[in-house]
């Protein structure tokens, strides 16, 4: 609303903010993610698989839960991943207690009829059902970081990466499969790390036996009372998740490649064939409920968060007022004058932790929303690469498990943690965050670094591609010299905005823009 009246930019185009190719995918991946709630398919799975493993050790039922929303949140979304799994592990856990309480009486009753004490009976079933609330926070912790930490993986997992995605200067460079071959090996260790800081606290130290099977039996039970076996509907809603994500990986090298302009350029990019399997929800017949298809616009209306794309949308739009004020710019040469000429890991560690702090306080959306368009330009100016920079930047937005309020899927935990016989507080947060956050930051700078040249397979010197988007801020010379260690023909030269006639090379040579103009 107030970016036109401070004359930043016109509302027409301020309004391609909420409604642009990354609003279609956030769309495509969301509805999948609704169908898949609507036939209940995550839940079926997770007690199946709690069933199937006869899982009842703590240290099992923790990886079990973790694994689950990790691997879930690679490919749905991690806020609808958190919003499905956490309410059945709240059932789960207050069944425990129940019965825990009910052992107890039972304990005591038969202690009265013995002759014997009943206080000492009382306190064990009252120990054992505490131990129970301490254990369900750390599953609900578990399950907001193993979240946050599976939607690094890919571009449709974490908000984040949706800004990512969305940067003017990244635009062909960056695509469903790339980013997930570069941060897949991030997730699965920061997924690890998580479940070792959350098995030290709630499993080693704790000594609780675990959840009886009878239990996980009669949840199932219920379950299948309510819903029936498995139906053809869970059946198809599952094929077309595994259709979308097969979709996202191929299309670089089929869709890309088959449809293109006649200069070449591609004409489809991840939400069209993301959106495949979505309208496909809307045309397959529903066996379950005759005459309706697989998903229904009256579902999707209830279940369906018009607030999110809202806020990627604004979070878009403050984007674009950075850039067009020219703030970005302004605050890209104050962080260009910080970058010292180091080595990439520690450029890596500095970007990883100033990142990794500020979305502790600012929230993971907020960072990545204000921080990677000021990066964006401290590229330019410094004269590196884009992707050393916003890569590990990116990363870190979703290191953010220190607070409660850091990120949504630790919102949404807090949130639902009040059906808790002891709900989560703000220590059990921070005292188990704050080991993970440390270690994240470490093994996330080297694996960033390690991934991007393994991946992407580009030098630290500004590339060619970054200069040309850099809107009149960068011109290629052909100009030989060594950059970054690295003899080249040609190179970028940052043109000095206040003469408008010199530009500046790597090594701190002034060149004449006229010569090359």
């Amino acid at each position: 609303v107030f970016i036109p009246f401070l004359e930043i930019m016109s509302s027409e185009y301020i309004a391609t903010a909420y409604w642009n190719w990354i609003s279609m995918l956030v769309v495509a991946t969301y509805l999948v993610d609704i169908a898949l709630e609507h036939v209940h398919l995550p839940r079926r799975m997770a007690l199946a698989l709690l069933l199937k493993a006869g899982i009842v050790r703590p240290e099992a039922l923790l990886a079990c839960f973790m694994g689950l929303c990790w691997l879930l949140s690679m490919f749905l979304n991690s806020i609808a991943v958190t919003l499905i799994v956490t309410p059945f592990a709240i059932g789960l856990m207050n069944a425990a207690e129940e019965r825990a309480l009910v052992a107890a009486e039972a304990a005591a009753d038969r202690a009265q009829e013995a002759g014997q004490a009943q206080a000492g009976a009382e306190a064990d079933g009252r120990r054992e059902a505490e131990k129970v609330q301490t254990f369900a926070e750390g599953i609900l912790i578990g399950i907001a970081y193993s979240a946050s930490a599976g939607g690094v993986a890919t571009l449709t997992g974490a908000l984040p990466n949706y800004f990512l995605a969305a940067e003017t200067m990244l635009t062909g460079h960056i695509s469903w499969v790339s980013w997930f071959a570069f941060a897949l090996p991030i997730s699965v260790v920061t997924g690890l790390l998580a479940y070792l800081v959350l098995y030290v606290r709630y499993v080693r130290r704790l000594r609780f036996q675990g959840i009886p099977r009878d239990v996980l039996e009669r949840e199932y039970s219920d379950f299948v009372a309510e819903h029936g076996p498995v139906s053809r509907d869970e059946i198809l809603v599952g094929g077309l998740q595994v259709l979308q994500v097969i979709l996202l990986v191929v299309r670089p090298f089929t869709f890309s490649v088959w449809f293109a302009s006649p200069h070449g350029e591609s004409l489809m990019n991840d939400a069209t064939v993301a959106l495949i399997p979505a309208l496909l929800l809307f045309v397959i017949p529903s066996q379950q409920r005759l005459g309706e298809s697989l998903l229904t616009w009256p579902a999707v209306h209830d279940k369906f968060d018009f607030g999110l794309l809202l806020l990627i949308g604004g979070s878009i739009a403050i984007n674009y007022g950075f850039t067009n004020s020219g703030l970005s710019v302004a605050l890209g040469d104050l962080v260009a004058d910080l970058i010292p000429k180091v080595s990439p890991f520690t450029l890596n560690l500095v970007i990883v932790i100033s990142v990794t702090l500020c979305s502790q306080v600012l929230s993971s959306i907020s960072t990545a929303s204000t921080m990677l368009p000021v990066l964006s330009s401290a590229c330019v100016q410094a004269m590196v690469n884009p992707l050393c920079l916003m890569l590990p930047a990116t990363v870190a937005a979703s290191f953010s498990f220190l607070l409660p309020t850091a990120s949504p899927p630790n919102v949404v935990v807090l949130a639902k943690s009040q059906e808790l016989g002891r709900p989560l507080r703000f220590r059990d947060f921070f005292t188990n965050g704050l080991a993970l956050t440390v270690a994240a930051v470490f093994v996330g700078s080297a694996l960033s670094l390690a991934m991007r040249r393994a991946v992407f397979g580009e030098d630290d010197a500004l590339p060619r591609w970054a200069c040309e988007a850099a809107s009149g801020r960068c011109l290629w010379v052909e100009v030989g010299g060594v950059v970054h260690g690295e003899r080249v023909a040609s190179q970028a030269c940052i043109v000095d905005l206040v003469s408008g006639t010199m530009c500046r090379l790597w090594n701190g040579t002034s060149v004449d823009v006229t010569a090359y103009v």
